[in-house]
């Protein structure tokens, strides 16, 4: 079939006379709108004409491309209109012709252009055997020219796949406009459904593809040149657990995943469990791939910036990581009842919210994890929830930790991120309703100056994340409650991981070059600088984050060590974690023997180095003893046992009295209650160690 035959029929499907809606005459009773969109529908029969005066297939390929723009673009113009007035522009029955006009050229396009991406690979893989051969023969210009030769062929299948990509998101993109209309049969909707459900997964696997072809040429770029590094950087780049080795890997794992999972390009109908399995491992293992060559990225840059490293195709495919897995995520929320993923048409012409549509990339779909409807949902209501607002995420904007409370987690979850790279769990629901609040162009729109304005301004809030504010947050709950303490730590990171999420979702928006064409020359390099900042705030926020996760425990038993009222949880805690130093013997407070006892408890140093104050143990016994013999003492003869902080261990009831009649501010004393059979093991562990402290040291002996 040649590319004329092929487009006759798309020419036929659309006029400017079925979109005007109008018989008038003139121009001049024609509104803006209506004007608007028929130079759109001029464009695309232009584009349609040009398509079919040409059979060869390279210029038919360009042309045809031109033709899904082209009617993606009406489509996001009637995305962009109140809801009444897109239905009168352009009805709903046109809007499916248009959808249909997008994918057919689409698919036509990529008929034509299966063989150049055969062809490609199959030299790419011939260029490479001969460098190979070559090493034994030590033609260094030869073997460069053909390393140079391998490039360029990866760089063509790149350029390839990023096309593929783009003509499958406006697939997407259009089939998505026409699952949200409200008319049609309800037969006729499901198969709408379907259809988005299998573009977004043909979305999915280009870019799966597309990630695998960068990492190709990162590969080359490497292992073909890998003689000329450095013993050490070498052994980081191509060793066994190097960065070869780690793109490898997570290329060859998608791949095979994608290829388990046969529902995503079978028939469009509803994911099986297995499938819905496979997905998430995707997202979870693209996003764990992303994270670790962010991070070696990063570690490169600062420790070899001028090896000749290809750095900046690392940040791509980073970049690619991430979108791919926000694209899986994506297909996961459309397996939902159509009611969770479909907005109303009433909000198809919504202005997308500042904050979520910054964070969501239009022209990529990727569906980001935490938008701002998602925080500000995820509301607990424990006492420490207002020091954890300390800090603010952007300019003007509280800084809400998101960590659900544990009673409203519901069963159905969605994992966002995996457990190894500041995983959290976003529930089924808020993803849909973050999806709905974000408009209904959850399947991607043509990118334009409105919304990347939108994201520059989104750039602009992230940057100015107060991570210093979250760490005084933290460096606070050595002074709280042991057991809330815990749960700030947990609040602050899960926010912090949160945060990371909008920020690799808002850099992958601003890639791509759409992005680039439409920032001036002036521009351009403010945007790179501003870019590169917020990637290195990305990367101290995420180890934050796995600071506080790792650290976690350490903070709460430090809080124990020095928290104002202790008590014997706290005290079997140190026990048990061993954080306690052998006990003092006990000391008569009033002589031998006596009813009155006193033991010195020395928790271990804090994680900062620092030794806390001491404990102090108060024991009353019913009969003079000595202090050797309290052990041997039946619990019936402990008449009270408690534990007070060092700060009150001279406080007594004749202080508490005395403070009375002064009119004095009442001191509260604490005496953490321990129970005889806990005090005697105490006495037993500290057996045989002799007290440091002297009986000059001691306070009175009513302070108990």
């Amino acid at each position: 079939m040649s590319e004329g035959e092929a487009m006759a029929p798309v020419g036929s499907q659309l006029s400017t006379a079925q979109v005007e809606g109008t018989s008038s005459s003139s121009n001049e009773d024609i509104s803006p709108t209506q004007l608007r969109m028929n130079s759109l529908v001029q464009q695309l029969t232009d584009c349609e004409a040009a398509a079919r005066k040409t059979d060869v297939p390279e210029e038919a390929v360009e042309l045809i491309s031109r033709v899904v723009d082209a009617a993606s673009a009406i489509l996001e113009y009637r995305a962009s209109l109140p809801a009444a007035e897109a239905q009168t522009i352009m009805p709903d029955d046109k809007v499916r012709r248009c959808c249909q006009i997008v994918c057919d050229a689409a698919n036509e396009v990529d008929k034509l252009g299966l063989s150049t991406i055969t062809k490609l690979d199959k030299k790419t893989k011939k260029a490479a055997g001969m460098v190979d051969k070559l090493y034994s023969y030590s033609q260094a210009d030869r073997q460069e020219l053909l390393i140079l030769n391998v490039e360029n062929h990866h760089t063509a299948a790149i350029k390839w796949w990023e096309k593929k990509a783009w003509r499958s998101e406006r697939q997407r993109s259009a089939c998505a406009a026409t699952a949200s209309l409200s008319s049609g049969t309800p037969v006729m909707r499901e198969a709408e459904r379907c259809a988005l459900r299998l573009r977004a997964g043909s979305v999915l696997s280009v870019r799966i593809w597309l990630v695998r072809e960068r990492i190709g040429l990162a590969r080359a770029k490497i292992e073909l040149r890998a003689s000329r590094f450095e013993p050490d950087l070498k052994e980081l780049l191509v060793g066994r657990n190097g960065v070869v080795q780690l793109m490898a890997s997570a290329a060859q794992e998608a791949l095979r995943a994608l290829s388990l999972a046969k529902g995503i390009m079978d028939d469009g109908k509803t994911l099986n469990a297995h499938d819905c399995a496979v997905v998430e491992k995707i997202m979870e293992r693209l996003s764990d791939f992303g994270l670790a060559l962010h991070e070696v990225h990063t570690k490169l840059s600062h420790t070899y910036p001028d090896a000749g490293l290809p750095l900046k195709l690392f940040e791509r495919i980073v970049d690619d990581a991430w979108i791919t897995a926000h694209d899986a995520m994506h297909l996961l929320n459309l397996q939902s009842p159509p009611s969770a993923i479909m907005a109303p048409q009433a909000q198809a012409g919504a202005a997308m919210p500042a904050r979520a549509g910054a964070a969501i990339p239009a022209d990529t779909a990727g569906t980001a994890a935490v938008s701002e409807g998602t925080t500000a949902r995820r509301k607990g209501k424990s006492k420490h929830k207002s020091a954890a607002r300390a800090g603010t995420s952007a300019a003007g904007q509280p800084s809400t930790p998101v960590a659900a409370n544990a009673g409203t987690v519901p069963a159905a979850k969605v994992l966002a991120r995996s457990d190894q790279v500041a995983s959290t769990q976003v529930r089924a629901q808020e993803v849909a309703a973050s999806s709905s609040g974000a408009g209904s162009t959850i399947g991607g729109a043509a990118l334009s100056m409105e919304v990347l304005t939108e994201r520059l301004k989104r750039l602009d809030e992230l940057l100015q994340f107060d991570l210093a504010g979250q760490q005084s947050v933290v460096s606070q709950v050595r002074q709280m409650k042991p057991e809330e303490a815990g749960k700030v730590v947990d609040d602050v990171a899960q926010y912090l991981r949160a945060q990371a999420i909008e920020m690799q979702t808002c850099l992958a928006g601003l890639q791509g070059r759409n992005v680039r064409l439409l920032l001036t020359s002036t521009q351009l390099p403010k945007v790179h600088e501003r870019t590169d900042q917020l990637k290195g705030l990305l990367n101290m926020v995420l180890g934050q984050a796995n600071a506080l996760n790792e650290g976690k425990a350490g903070i709460t038993t430090d809080c124990m060590k020095t928290y104002a009222f202790p008590a014997q949880k706290y005290l079997e805690h140190l026990c048990n974690a061993d954080e306690l130093m052998p006990p003092e013997a006990p000391v008569a407070l009033r002589g031998e023997p006596g009813k009155l006892f006193e033991m010195k408890l020395q928790p271990k140093m804090l994680v900062n180095g620092a030794m806390p104050s001491p404990m102090w143990v108060h024991i009353h016994t019913s009969r003079p003893v000595m202090a050797r013999n309290l052990e041997g003492l039946a619990d019936s003869e402990f008449t009270a046992c408690h534990v007070k902080s060092n700060e009150q261990r001279g406080y007594n009831r004749e202080r508490e009295e005395a403070d009375a009649r002064s009119g004095r501010e009442k001191v509260i004393i604490h005496r953490g209650k321990l129970t005889p059979a806990f005090c005697k093991s105490l006495l037993t562990s500290g057996l045989g160690r002799q007290p440091r402290h002297s009986r000059a040291e001691l306070p009175s002996a009513q302070a108990a």
